[in-house]
């Protein structure tokens, strides 16, 4: 075969492309899972001032994860659910307004908590957080590892 040959520089560009393919090609990822979650609310403490925000990750020695958010501004008979959806380690949190009472009721300040565990044990997972409930929301990196704490404010 001779270097000026068209044949030798067709060949040539395949074995090009076959390389670039190789090194080009995409990361497989994981199908996305996703989960729906109830809150267990309890009323805030009277001296919890309103409008504070704020989401706490506490990992525990199982590898499951506690999630706690504070600072919710419901009537009562509100639920509140947790729309997850988990993409290897990468978590999407939905937080919604679940079934209302038919009568309404006084409003007040709940703080809620649920143990999940879609995290990634001893792995870093990066999480974002939103509530439709406050119109806020959050990004964090948290890593699963037993014993860790994070505390973040969601902001607007």
């Amino acid at each position: 075969m001779d270097f000026t040959s068209i044949e030798f520089y067709t060949i040539a560009f395949f074995l090009a492309m076959a390389f670039v393919g190789l090194f080009l090609r995409q990361k497989k990822t994981a199908p996305a899972t996703s989960v729906l979650i109830s809150l267990d609310l309890a009323a805030a403490p009277q001296q919890q001032k309103e409008g504070t925000s704020k989401l706490r990750l506490l990992a525990r020695d199982d590898g499951s994860v506690t999630i706690e958010r504070e600072g919710l501004i419901l009537s009562e008979g509100e639920t509140v659910n947790l729309i997850t959806t988990i993409i290897d380690d990468k978590i999407t949190i939905q937080e919604k307004k679940g079934k209302i009472s038919a009568f309404g009721g006084k409003e007040g300040v709940y703080n809620g908590h649920v143990d999940v565990t879609f995290f990634l044990e001893n792995n870093k997972n990066y999480l974002r957080y939103e509530s439709s409930v406050a119109g806020q929301w959050c990004k964090l990196a948290f890593n699963n590892y037993p014993g860790n704490k994070m505390e973040k404010d969601l902001s607007y």
